[in-house]
């Protein structure tokens, strides 16, 4: 089985998925009658009655129906694939995701496989619609997707360690069921496909959920208030003012996870903030 369905710039996401988390891709969405949906996602800041407000906004065009395709309105960040779709009067039956992409006066355009494509061109460099297969894909893509942003994040990866340390039982399931999924193929039968992608998900969703739980009480009580500047000073190296406050910050998350020493901690030495 091929997460990637042959289509390089291009994935599969579930259409379960929650629109906060697919802000500024441009998603590419199907029907059983071939009918399109393309939606851009993007976070807004408006100034209400003298606060700030941060909204999530959606532009969505469809290739067929009632005009004007193109639409905007605004939408929660819980809101799920499925949902901007039947806005539309649609009912998706898959969709993908795109991280580069334009739209400009000729609509939106899609960046794959090095080119600039129209959403029909793209519709057409997918394979035939296989719904179980494609809904796996999506399901795991998804958690992939999700889990590859929290590993990045060194204040969560801290202020939720749990997730990243295989000792803990729910993460070890986690992992367990990562490694049962790499093992899928085009050749394994349907049943079994779906019901390793679904493991997937709920074991995420578990040890996620444990780990938010546990916070800061995961690590031994002598680490916790280090950790816990740790974390301040990774978001200050994220979002300072300036540069000069950035990297003081990165230097001092350096130095309290190197003085801290636990192994399911970001280590900042190496790439990725990850883990090997």
């Amino acid at each position: 089985m091929t997460p990637d369905l042959h289509v390089e710039g291009l994935r599969p996401i579930g259409l379960d998925a929650a629109v906060g988390d697919i802000l500024g891709g441009l998603l590419l969405g199907l029907t059983d009658a071939d009918d399109l949906l393309v939606g851009a996602l993007q976070r807004q800041e408006v100034l209400i009655f003298g606060a700030r407000e941060q909204r999530v906004v959606s532009v969505t065009w469809r290739d067929s129906g009632p005009i004007p395709r193109r639409r905007m309105r605004r939408v929660p960040e819980f809101a799920t694939v499925a949902s901007l779709g039947l806005q539309r009067d649609l009912r998706l039956t898959r969709s993908y995701l795109a991280d580069a992409w334009s739209w400009g006066l000729r609509g939106p355009r899609f960046a794959v496989e090095g080119q600039q494509l129209s959403p029909t061109q793209v519709a057409g460099m997918l394979p035939p619609a296989d719904a179980a297969r494609d809904a796996a894909l999506a399901r795991v893509a998804d958690v992939r997707a999700k889990y590859g942003r929290m590993l990045t994040d060194v204040a969560y990866r801290i202020e939720n360690a749990a997730l990243f340390d295989a000792a803990v039982p729910l993460t070890a399931r986690f992992e367990a069921a990562l490694a049962a999924w790499a093992e899928v193929t085009d050749d394994t039968p349907e049943a079994e496909a779906v019901a390793a992608a679904s493991l997937v998900r709920v074991t995420f969703d578990a040890a996620r959920a444990n780990a938010e739980t546990l916070g800061l009480a995961h690590l031994p009580a002598t680490a916790r208030d280090a950790a816990r500047r740790a974390a301040g000073a990774a978001r200050l190296a994220s979002d300072g003012a300036t540069e000069a406050e950035r990297a003081a910050a990165q230097d001092q998350v350096v130095r309290i996870l190197g003085s801290l020493s636990l192994y399911y901690l970001p280590d900042l030495g190496r790439p990725g903030l990850g883990r090997d």
